[in-house]
């Protein structure tokens, strides 16, 4: 018996990560309106095509004397080593984990001509290697009042869980990291999270007045028509706030057996908030500090995670090979125990010819999202990369805001 409920144990947590990937592949129309619908399918499609960055990682040798003042990373010399290299006013950001450095460019270009300038940077002696930095996009028998409408748990095409609930509901010796946009406030999720961090450095895109804290709470990603048009996210699709982390965190951990609202996969394991995306999206230095860390690694400037996680949950994803940078990063995770699940993205493409990261990464659970009937989603991504398919989930949790509404204070973000 012991067997067995530790086996329904592992399914439960596994299960628990593919059911949350396939919910986050896509937001139905029942949960949003036809406008923002249409809006999340534009950003999906735009990320996939290759989000325009304005950031660039840069790894040194370790023979590269980089601790004589001259030759920092930092430094002027470097720098301009650097500019020379890459015909790029560049300038230095700051330094990530593994020994990274994210560099500056003055404006956001195309990811051909980022590919270029890394290209070229690559040449240089001391570098070990360059490459841009992506930007990725976000890409569920209780007694609770919508579990009724929660299909995908106990259909003939759905997972199963009433039987695994028999064995278990989760252990609290096992902690889930979700790395998304962040949380919010909820009656089903109180009590649920632990620690949390927000790992985004740009102010802008972390749209809370400030850059990196211990405050993992989701104050929204909305893009007005304005932003959209100049300034700092030109070019970002329109949205109201999608509040997607708090989705995945109820389709993870929404207090089961409660009486009220939905219920989650797994009910009692801790469930640790990390956010990397805000207002359109994230860079790939944010994720994989934010993975590091939740895995219990060490981030420079970062107080060491007193959570760390067994599991990290990862529902985005962007265009490109898996980049050196997100490569290295699981790695490390792996090694110290912890599983990577991330989704196969939300394009209706095949992975063997179209590059998507971070699902196309060694050492990773590549999660597709198959329909009510047990066919593949329409929207979803498919190939010899995918190592298993989940339902999409239908209903999930919806974030109290308080009175205050998607967009910030604007009535209207499609305007």
């Amino acid at each position: 018996m012991k067997k067995h409920r530790q086996s329904a144990l592992h399914i439960l947590l596994v299960t628990t990560m593919f059911m949350t990937i396939a919910s986050a592949l896509a937001i139905h129309p029942a949960e949003a309106g036809s406008d923002m619908s249409k809006d999340l399918d534009s950003r999906a499609k735009n990320s996939q095509a290759g989000f325009p960055t304005n950031q660039l990682l840069v790894k040194y040798k370790t023979d590269a004397n980089l601790l004589k003042e001259i030759y920092a990373p930092l430094s002027e010399a470097r720098m301009q080593m650097m500019r020379s290299a890459s015909g790029v006013n560049l300038e230095y950001l700051r330094g990530a984990s593994n020994g990274v450095h994210v560099l500056r460019l003055p404006d956001r270009l195309p990811l051909t001509e980022i590919q270029k300038i890394a290209k070229d940077i690559a040449t240089l002696p001391d570098v070990e290697y360059a490459e841009p930095d992506y930007i990725m996009f976000p890409a569920l028998t209780p007694n609770d009042l919508q579990y009724a409408s929660q299909w995908h748990y106990f259909e003939t095409y759905g997972v199963n869980l009433p039987e695994a609930w028999n064995y278990t509901v989760g252990s609290s010796n096992v902690r889930i990291a979700i790395l998304d946009s962040g949380i919010t406030d909820h009656v089903d999720l109180a009590g649920r999270w632990v620690g949390g961090y927000d790992f985004i450095t740009n102010v802008p895109t972390a749209n809370d007045g400030n850059g990196r804290d211990s405050d993992p709470h989701d104050p929204g990603n909305w893009i007005t028509f304005a932003e959209s048009s100049s300034g700092t996210f030109a070019g970002c699709p329109i949205t109201n706030s999608t509040w997607h982390g708090t989705h995945v965190t109820g389709t993870i951990g929404a207090a089961g057996n409660n009486g009220t609202g939905v219920a989650g996969v797994n009910w009692v394991s801790p469930i640790v908030p990390v956010r990397v995306l805000g207002k359109c999206g994230g860079f790939t230095s944010d994720i994989t500090d934010g993975m590091r860390w939740a895995a219990g690694l060490s981030v420079s400037g970062v107080p060491t995670n007193s959570n760390s996680a067994r599991v990290l949950n990862l529902s985005l994803a962007g265009l490109g090979a898996c980049s050196t940078t997100y490569q290295n990063a699981i790695d490390a995770v792996n090694a110290v125990g912890a599983i990577v699940v991330v989704a196969a993205g939300n394009n209706s493409a095949n992975l063997n010819t179209t590059t998507i990261q971070p699902a196309n990464c060694n050492g990773v659970i590549t999660v597709a999202a198959t329909d009510r009937g047990g066919d593949k989603a329409s929207s979803s991504n498919y190939g010899s990369t995918i190592e298993i398919s989940a339902v999409l989930a239908t209903s999930v949790i919806r974030p109290n805001l308080g009175g205050k509404t998607s967009c910030g204070g604007v009535s209207c973000c499609f305007r």
